[in-house]
């Protein structure tokens, strides 16, 4: 850490300043630093659109949305919500595609006190039902594709958002809200629950990670700092004259491509509800397309992106890259999976003036974690970055949750920050697992700290991260062992250089039975969302190998997996 940095951020934080930090006593009865101009609740927090209210906020397609559009439609919705009978802490879930509604219902949601809950969209019906089921939600607002298959739940008000067709049974959003008034006054406490996002656990089964205002918030005047953290640090590094004050209004806009599922909290967060605080506008896709990607950041000058680093490196190493202006395209954001050394350098070289970034965090942590950019980046780029100041510490412990101080030493990453969950929804033993008395959270996974900056080396859940996407091996396996014709099953990830794992699967049939990969893909499409089924298969009558405790060796069919790709390439 620079002298230089130690000193500006320094300056930022002092009492007077806007990011000045206290340390305050939570419900939970322990005491974390916290920022003391933070708005208090994500309601307060979408007033800062309002800042610049005939700015575009959302582009969707065709259609164009100013950020005071967007917060009228939110207000009535709320207010359609309200009549509909919904109250402070229940929960109304959203389950579609990335478009406008989603974000106008989630404000909407949140600035009435219920607790949005963000299904996966990528799930099969009886995944979605297992979300609505565990989180009690007395309302659905979705597209055709998810609200399909969901007729069990008959006392499940359904609103549909953009019908495909004109035969359903559901209410149509926009007749749901039309009458209703664009203002609405807002109730909500900092302490009030926000949202629950769901995300695969080593036990298989989803959990509810349940975060209030105050959780989010942390999260975002955290990024909101760093932010201007590093432009005062790269000016003054360059000799270029320093801010003296902190503006929190932009005085021109930004555009940043949207390509993330609002499902995680990179898409919710990083990408829809920083937009907000930094008047940004928001160009939506909702599915991944390099091709018009590149096109979109011609036509909007989209001078950001956040990501997955599958995403960037798909728009990098595209054949047609070189037809397109790019030169509004510089910051190269990515999360929710780590970005192979390697690519950071490419990245720099093959788009010019680009600085490239990386975030490490979690559902649980509302993505607060490290962040690693700039030079940082380029200088460490097999880290995931130093913990985001000045409200969030990142340690390293052992088994028995010894803080481990030596450099380099490899244990559990554990974060501390305001930003944590208030726990998984339903799920108290669970909750209890993975923070201690002090509100440390264990990550599960393994790394050290080498200088303040952080590197993963491992995990310890038996989880795969596939191009972002977090996928439990015990699912998996779970799912495969139903097929009658299947013994043993392990699965596991195997690096790849795209999507940053492939799952594979080794099975061993039993006696005098057979499974082909195409049968066994077949047989999977109803029980597991399409990411979630393995890409490398291998199916034979010989046992798995074992380690001496008799799990199975994961650590050998690696090695045999990565040794097979190899010699195939």
């Amino acid at each position: 850490m620079t002298d230089k940095y130690t000193e500006i951020l320094d300056r930022l934080t002092a009492s007077d300043q806007v990011f000045a930090f206290e340390e305050k006593l939570h419900n939970s009865g322990i005491t974390y630093r916290e920022f003391t101009n933070a708005p208090q609740t994500l309601t307060a927090f979408f007033e800062f659109g309002l800042l610049f209210p005939e700015w575009e906020f959302i582009v969707f397609n065709d259609e164009r949305y100013s950020f005071q559009d967007i917060h009228k439609k939110a207000a009535q919705t709320a207010n359609a919500l309200k009549d509909a009978g919904v109250k402070k802490g229940d929960r109304v879930a959203i389950c579609m595609a990335n478009n406008p509604e989603y974000i106008i219902s989630f404000m909407a949601i949140t600035s009435m006190g219920a607790v949005c809950v963000l299904l996966n969209s990528w799930w099969v019906p009886s995944e979605i039902s297992y979300g609505l089921e565990n989180s009690e939600a007395s309302i659905l607002i979705g597209d055709q594709k998810r609200l399909q298959g969901l007729e069990k739940f008959t006392d499940l008000k359904k609103i549909i958002v953009r019908p495909e067709t004109n035969d359903h049974d559901f209410t149509d959003f926009n007749t749901f809200i039309e009458s209703k008034s664009d203002e609405f006054k807002s109730t909500v406490e900092t302490n009030d629950n926000a949202t629950i996002f769901y995300t695969s656990g080593s036990t298989g089964f989803p959990k509810g990670v349940l975060s209030s205002h105050r959780n989010i918030l942390a999260t975002l005047f955290s990024w909101a700092l760093v932010t201007t953290l590093k432009r005062e640090v790269e000016a003054a590094e360059n000799q270029s004259e320093t801010l003296e004050k902190t503006e929190t209004t932009p005085t021109n806009q930004s555009a940043i491509l949207h390509c993330v599922p609002l499902f995680h909290v990179t898409g919710s967060h990083s990408g829809f509800l920083m937009s907000i605080i930094a008047g940004r506008k928001m160009v939506m896709m909702p599915k991944w397309d390099p091709t018009a990607a590149l096109q979109l950041i011609q036509d909007e000058k989209i001078g950001a992106i956040t990501g997955v680093p599958t995403q960037t490196w798909d728009l990098l190493t595209h054949p047609d890259r070189e037809k397109y202006d790019l030169s509004t395209f510089k910051e190269l954001s990515g999360g929710g999976a780590p970005r192979p050394p390697e690519h950071v350098k490419k990245l720099k070289d093959g788009f010019k003036d680009s600085e490239p970034s990386i975030g490490y965090g979690l559902t649980e942590t509302n993505a607060a974690g490290t962040l690693n950019l700039g030079k940082d980046y380029l200088k460490h780029p097999g880290s995931c970055g130093r913990a985001i100041p000045p409200v969030t510490d990142v340690a390293i412990i052992d088994e028995n949750w010894n803080f481990l101080d030596k450099p380099k030493a490899i244990g559990e990453i554990v974060i501390k920050s305001p930003a944590n969950m208030v726990g998984y929804w339903k799920n108290e033993e669970a909750t209890k697992e993975v923070f201690n008395d002090d509100g440390w959270f264990k990550s599960g996974d393994l790394g050290y700290i080498d200088d303040g900056f952080v590197y993963i080396v491992d995990r310890v859940k038996d989880m795969v991260i596939r191009g972002g996407e977090n996928i439990s091996c015990i699912e998996v396996e779970t799912a495969i062992y139903d097929h009658p014709s299947v013994q043993e099953a392990a699965v596991f990830g195997i690096p790849e250089e795209r999507l940053g794992e492939s799952l594979c699967v080794a099975i061993c049939l039993k006696p005098s039975t057979n499974l082909s990969q195409v049968e066994l893909e077949s047989f999977l499409q109803d029980k597991l969302a399409s990411f979630k089924i393995p890409s490398i298969i291998q199916i034979g009558h010989e046992e798995l190998p074992r380690v001496a405790s008799g799990k199975f060796s994961k650590t050998q069919l690696r090695d045999i997996f990565v040794s097979i790709e190899k010699n195939q390439s």
